[in-house]
């Protein structure tokens, strides 16, 4: 149990290494592609860390914590870009307009400011 755990820790880590590559490059498919790779990998970590409990690969688990942080990081900048695309997209799909009293007002489809 000890060794496969380990083995599938190493993969985890790998998988970080090459999400960090893909973020760098800006490879959005790729980033989404190695996302589901680590949730399976993920999903068999899983049980085997919580059986193997204080005696899981410390040094696997910190690397895989650092990478991972790292990766949250370089994501972090592209996230708030990608909401305030999204709310621009809202925004034209239900522009506001000022109203006589001042107010705003969501502009219905076929009318005229």
């Amino acid at each position: 149990m000890q060794d496969e755990l380990r083995a599938l820790l190493a993969g985890l880590v790998q998988h970080l290494h090459d999400e960090t590559a893909a973020l760098i490059d800006g490879d959005a498919d790729r980033v989404a592609a190695i996302a589901q790779e680590k949730s399976a990998l993920l999903l068999k970590i899983a049980p085997l860390a919580q059986r193997a409990g204080k005696n899981a690969p410390r040094d696997l688990l910190a690397q895989a914590r650092e990478l991972n942080d790292r990766n949250a990081l370089l994501l972090a900048p592209r996230l708030v870009a990608t909401r305030a695309r999204l709310d621009a997209l809202r925004q034209a799909g239900n522009p506001l307009v000022y109203g006589a009293d001042g107010q705003t007002r969501a502009l219905r489809p076929g009318a005229r400011a």
